[in-house]
């Protein structure tokens, strides 16, 4: 073999020796793997939950002691406002009304009036004491996703008058998007108690059996009322009521006593707790 042959080859070799500790190089250093950590999930939004409460109050009968009581304890216990559900007086006299106004006032707190059927007793057909002296016999307020609506069923020989059954049914037409609660001074039926919307007057009941229909049809969630001087709460006709005693000073079946209703959010629920001042 010539030199030159022998050369080649040798070149050869070595270049292919060289290629291969090159690529043997690069296959050690290559760096090692590392698997990046997986982010760690967002945390989920918290919806944070809230709540307020109310007292719920009737049968007041011009104890003004009672009614200072109430309004104290209502106080002391946080809640916002009270809805007086009539019978704020005995006899509906304007001056009777006034002193019942002025110890509301004081309490400190807002609150929402409706009449009882004492409180329409010195009701006139030129004259209307209640109104003068507290404004509006029904209304309608909502706060947050609650709507708070206001009857007026104290007159047992009128009901609620055809004005107001075209404003109730207005006011109806928002219950099944929100949580609806009525209020009144009449329990609109009851199981055992006559002491009812109607007791006197056929006319009436069978107009209180339909509002029951209309405010079932509305999807109202619960009904709020006193008269009875009995604290109750039952489901009859597919409308969830309760009665809320009385706070003046007596000798009946119960002691002295009221509601405070808390509502909890956002997902509305309701926590009633009575509440006895004797």
């Amino acid at each position: 073999m010539s030199f030159m042959k022998l050369l080649r080859r040798l070149l050869a070799v070595s270049l292919v020796v060289f290629v291969l500790v090159v690529l043997f190089g690069q296959l050690q250093s290559k760096p090692e793997r590392r698997d990046l950590p997986s982010p760690s999930p967002a945390p989920v939004p918290t919806v944070a939950l809230s709540s307020f409460s109310f007292a719920v109050i009737s049968d007041i009968h011009s104890d003004d002691k009672s009614l200072q009581k109430a309004i104290a304890k209502t106080r002391e216990d946080g809640a916002e406002f009270i809805i007086v559900a009539g019978d704020l007086t005995t006899l509906g006299k304007r001056e009777e009304l006034i002193r019942v106004k002025d110890i509301l006032t004081q309490g400190g707190l807002s609150y929402y009036v409706i009449p009882g059927n004492h409180d329409l007793w010195s009701k006139r057909s030129l004259t209307n004491p209640f109104r003068e002296v507290f404004g509006p016999d029904y209304q309608a307020f909502q706060k947050d996703e609650i709507k708070f609506i206001l009857i007026n069923n104290g007159d047992g020989s009128e009901g609620v008058n055809e004005q107001q059954e075209n404003w109730l049914k207005q006011e109806l037409a928002d219950c099944p998007k929100l949580y609806c609660l009525v209020f009144a001074h009449m329990p609109l039926n009851h199981a055992v108690l006559k002491h009812i919307m109607g007791e006197d007057s056929p006319v009436v009941a069978s107009q209180a059996a339909r509002l029951v229909k209309e405010l079932v049809r509305a999807k109202v969630k619960e009904l709020f009322a006193g008269h009875t001087h009995y604290l109750s709460s039952y489901e009859l006709g597919g409308l969830k009521t309760t009665t809320d005693g009385g706070i003046f000073t007596n000798k009946g079946t119960q002691p002295t006593r009221f509601l405070e209703v808390t509502v909890q959010l956002p997902e509305v629920k309701l926590e009633k707790k009575e509440v006895w001042l004797e």
